[in-house]
């Protein structure tokens, strides 16, 4: 699949502030995808095989604690310069992640990453806030569809509510738009968009990694930052200049 040209970055940015989200379709080619797979499956060896059940399945936070050999693969020139745009600011990495699940997954209940004092809850909407302060870069390393179960999301604007649409969690939302995608495809969403995820519905592996993203100029800590240090990421600070760029500013965690 062909990495999209940059003439399609206006186009993709315009998609977040109209539905919440992009979808760059195969952008992570199969040699870079069967090695970040690897990666993040010798951590689960290495980590004694833990489940990958319940609402989401193992997960990695920081991930890059746990792998720090995933450190290039944030380097992207193309997804850098999309969130940059759609943020209007220069980009760092705030957290960095993964998910590791099977078939043995349950449905993923619909949430959100806005910014909180606990999981899916939120402080209010800012009045006349009508941007985007903070972006999630999902790859679905082995792609989004029936079998591994399909990620959902309910568009929205950036100029609508933050309210939740919906009581019930637990189901699918009427209005929610179903995402299938090839294997390496990376899915940019604001913060705000609502999803949720489909139980797989056949024997296997499926990982999801990724990072989230904030603007430069934007202080603002949010729970979910993490950061962690090592000599083998300031190894890989020295080695690549984007991956040091998103990574220059380490705001102290939430409390």
């Amino acid at each position: 699949m062909t990495k999209p040209k940059l003439s399609m970055k206006s186009k993709l940015a315009q998609q977040v502030y109209d539905q919440g989200y992009c979808l760059l379709e195969g952008f992570f080619s199969t040699k870079n995808r069967e090695k970040i797979i690897q990666i993040l499956y010798q951590v689960w060896v290495d980590n004694g095989k833990p489940s990958m059940a319940g609402q989401f399945g193992y997960v990695l936070h920081p991930v890059l604690e746990f792998a720090p050999d995933l450190a290039p693969f944030y380097a992207q020139p193309e997804i850098v310069d999309l969130l940059a745009e759609v943020l209007q600011d220069e980009v760092r990495l705030a957290h960095s992640g993964a998910i590791l699940c099977n078939e043995t997954r349950s449905f993923c209940d619909w949430h959100c990453h806005l910014n909180g004092d606990r999981f899916n809850q939120w402080y209010p909407k800012p009045k006349n806030h009508h941007g985007v302060d903070r972006l999630l870069c999902n790859v679905y390393l082995h792609g989004s569809n029936s079998t591994t179960g399909e990620l959902l999301v309910y568009p929205r604007k950036i100029t609508d509510s933050w309210d939740m649409p919906f009581d019930n969690l637990l189901i699918e939302w009427q209005g929610q738009k179903i995402i299938t995608c090839t294997p390496g495809s990376a899915v940019i969403f604001d913060t705000a968009l609502f999803h949720a995820a489909r139980r797989p519905t056949e024997t296997g592996h499926r990982y999801i990694w990724g990072g989230h993203y904030q603007g430069k100029s934007n202080l603002t800590r949010h729970r979910e930052d993490n950061w962690f240090q090592s000599p083998l990421i300031e190894q890989h600070r020295r080695n690549n200049p984007l991956f040091a760029s998103l990574t220059d500013m380490r705001i102290p965690s939430f409390s």
